[in-house]
């Protein structure tokens, strides 16, 4: 019995042993093996990409558009969500206070910066991690049908000399703090015009500003291709200009703001960003997916058939893009603020 007894209890031991070297010897693997942590094997779900708009709007097509193309590259669908409100910032609020694991991502143009300076919100670009630049968008200030008709509005200069005859009559749609609002308040002032002038309707997102002019409770508003073509081809929004520093071809009549004697353009800049200390190794992995959707001619065709340009720019290049969007953001932030 003895014997046996003592058996017994040297395979226990030795099995202990062999138990305790295996998971030294996995413990060890893992410590020194610096590709094994739990972003390698990102992404293992569903990303979602936040719109924080409405559907229907610019930035919801063309995002929707170009994350079709790139959760192909992602191994994982890409779930867009419109979460619109508040200038854009119930969105991007959500994102900035989401996990930083690279799940939860925000589709975003210049808003965060204008919501932050005219002081919507209290956050701006620096409260996210960049990802990537996706297009560039000119805008176009536009009115309805029936306004220009009425008052031969045909171009930019019919309608700066109409404000100035008129000001404060106009109504305009408009998102507050918003990247139209922008646009129509630095063309205004470099025009020589107060950007008060016009009456200011707000609207969560284009798609209702669209709505608004059509039904004629508004008279004008800055308009994009990629979300008016419909409204511009069916005449029912009658474009004035590119805020651009050449036409675009699929609407090689409207003239820029520049060929009509107004020193001004600009883009809507589309991107991602992640929520503040995502890792990097995330973020490399959700840029390099959107870096190869852009570089597919077939994507880029339809990009430009909606009135934008493929504009890849990477996480480092869109940093520095962003820290110069923000300064003109506030450099013209006083002059959008209506109190």
């Amino acid at each position: 019995m003895k014997k046996i007894y003592s058996l017994l209890t040297t395979v226990v031991i030795a099995a202990l042993l062999i138990t305790l070297s295996a998971c030294g010897s996995s413990s060890s693997t893992n410590a020194g093996d610096s590709s094994v942590s739990s972003n390698d094997q990102f992404p293992d779900k569903p990303v979602r990409l936040v719109i924080p708009y409405p559907p229907g709007g610019g930035t919801d097509v063309l995002f929707r558009l170009v994350a079709s193309y790139a959760e192909e590259h992602l191994g994982q669908t890409i779930v867009p969500t419109n979460m619109a409100g508040a200038t854009a910032t119930v969105g991007s609020r959500h994102v900035k206070d989401a996990k930083p694991d690279g799940y939860t991502i925000l589709g975003i143009h210049q808003v965060a910066a204008t919501a932050y300076h005219t002081g919507i919100v209290d956050y701006g670009f620096s409260a996210f991690d960049p990802v990537m630049m996706m297009t560039s968008t000119p805008h176009i200030p536009a009115v309805s049908r029936d306004f220009s008709e009425k008052n031969n509005v045909k171009d930019v200069n019919d309608l700066i000399e109409y404000i100035k005859g008129n000001p404060n009559e106009m109504t305009w749609a408009y998102t507050t703090g918003s990247e139209d609002h922008y646009t129509i308040a630095a063309l205004l002032d470099a025009a020589g015009v107060d950007p008060k002038s016009l009456n200011y309707v707000n609207y969560d997102g284009t798609g209702p500003q669209y709505a608004a002019l059509v039904a004629n409770q508004v008279e004008g508003m800055t308009a994009d291709f990629a979300s008016g073509k419909g409204y511009i081809e069916d005449g029912s929004l009658v474009p004035l200009g590119m805020v651009f520093n050449e036409r675009n071809p699929f609407l090689p009549e409207v003239p820029t703001l520049i060929e009509q004697g107004i020193d001004f353009a600009v883009t809507v800049d589309r991107g991602i960003l992640a929520p503040k200390d995502t890792p990097e190794e995330v973020i490399a992995v959700l840029s390099e997916a959107f870096k190869k959707a852009l570089e597919n001619p077939e994507l880029q065709e339809k990009i430009e058939e909606l009135g934008s340009f493929p504009n890849f720019k990477p996480t480092d290049e869109y940093t520095s893009h962003l820290e110069e969007l923000d300064t003109k953001m506030e450099e013209l932030a006083d002059k959008m603020k209506f109190e």
